[in-house]
Order: C-alpha cells, then structure tokens, then sequence
C-alpha cells in the first residue's frame, strides 16, 4: 500500500512544482509555500541552494523570470550575467545590486517584485543582502 501511494503521489507533486513555476506571475500573488525563510545561524553563512534559490521559488520568480528582459534567477552565474539592465547582483554590495533595489519598497525603475505582491518581508531581503555581501557564493 505504501509503495502504490508513493507512485502516486510523487507524480502528482512534480505536477504541482511545475504548474508552479509556469502559472507563478499569472497567480493570485500569493507565495507558492508558507512565509518566511530558512535562516542561518547568527554570523553564519548564507547558501544559494539552500536559502536564496527558495525564495525565489516561494515568490514565483523563476516562473516570471525565466528569461523576461534577459534576466534568470536560478543560478548565481545567470545572476551575475543579468539581463536587459545589467548584472542582477554585484558580490560584496547588496545595495548596488538591481536585485535588492527590485524587491526593495521603492525601486529605482519599473515595478517592485514580485509583480503585484506580496512583498517581501524585510528579513526576507536581508537574508538575499547578506548572501551578495557575503560574495554571493555559488554554495
């Protein structure tokens, strides 16, 4: 019995993260997992894989930024490459980096990020500051 759920259910979760991924900009704007992030121990370091890449996936980014203006987010060299208006993260300077400034309240050109909310949360952002300030290592 076990074995049957397990076949079943496995599917049935990779069709979900997909539709995800491809519906996550044309959404309600509601993020695809609880809020909040995984958060490192004080003064520890930040992981891409493991703490940045998730909240681009709770937001729906990947989904909307699979390319738009150039720009993908699912990998550090795809975020060092940028898009359209240049590099998204600039390693060792958060508050240089068009990343930080998009999903910040008042960004410096077009919308904040995600598209029509919900926003987010300072902490958030801060965990995505620290990786860039940390070097934004590919960890």
């Amino acid at each position: 019995r076990v074995l049957f759920r397990s076949r079943v259910a496995a599917p049935l979760l990779l069709v979900g993260f997909y539709a995800t991924l491809v519906v996550g900009c044309s959404s309600s704007g509601a993020p695809t997992s609880p809020p909040g992030s995984p958060k490192p121990a004080p003064g520890g370091q930040i992981s891409f894989q493991h703490q940045v890449l998730p909240i681009f996936v709770q937001y729906g980014c990947p989904g909307c930024h699979g390319g738009t203006n150039g720009l993908t987010v699912t990998s550090v060299a795809d975020l060092l490459h940028g898009g359209i208006h240049g590099p998204a993260i600039i390693p060792g300077n958060a508050d240089g980096s068009i990343l930080v400034e998009k999903v910040s309240p008042t960004p410096p050109f077009g919308s904040r990020m995600p598209q029509g909310g919900p926003y987010m949360s300072d902490s958030t952002i801060q965990v995505i500051k620290n990786w860039i300030n940390q070097g934004a290592k590919n960890n």
